[in-house]
């Protein structure tokens, strides 16, 4: 069986009038492998009109972390 690890694409730039602040864009798409994620980040960065425009592609957490993360943010939601 082949595990299938989802990659999702991450866009960041300078944010104008704002020294030393970010903005960051994640781009509405899931890819199949790091190499498509590359691939496309080549494409989104090529026709971007911003300037130095970086990227990341990083692998989509699994389910059980998103589980996790949601139950620690309901724990303390819950102690307040």
């Amino acid at each position: 069986m082949i595990e299938l690890v989802p990659y999702m694409l991450m866009l960041a730039w300078a944010a104008p009038g704002q020294p030393g602040g970010v903005e960051i864009e994640r781009v509405a798409q899931v890819f199949a492998s790091q190499q498509a994620c590359e691939a496309a980040a080549a494409a989104h960065v090529a026709a971007t009109r911003r300037s130095a425009v970086t990227h990341k592609c990083l692998a989509l957490p699994s389910r059980e972390e998103f589980d996790r993360l949601f139950a620690e943010l309901d724990a303390r939601e819950a102690r307040k």
